[in-house]
């Protein structure tokens, strides 16, 4: 599972007008294109995401567009390792 908390100025939490994501498996490709993301409570988002067989760093982008236009983009990675 994927979180992202989202704040307006002040650090309160905080809608968006949309919130989405996209992940980029290793090597590039991407696995998830701008796809919403779902609202546990106020400010609070998830996607759950399946990692499957590739091993390496994932790239994380999660987008949220205020309802003024502002746009906010907050990069990540994760790492996927294989199990011992």
């Amino acid at each position: 599972r994927i979180t992202a908390t989202i704040t307006d100025s002040v650090g309160a939490a905080a809608d968006p007008a949309t919130t989405v994501i996209s992940i980029a498996k290793p090597g590039g490709t991407l696995a998830v294109n701008g796809t919403a993301m779902t609202k546990a409570a106020t400010g609070s988002y998830y996607y759950d995401y399946t990692i499957g067989t590739d091993i390496g760093v994932y790239k994380v982008q999660v987008k949220a567009t205020g309802s003024a236009g502002r746009v906010t983009i907050v990069p990540d990675v994760f790492i996927a390792e294989a199990s011992i």
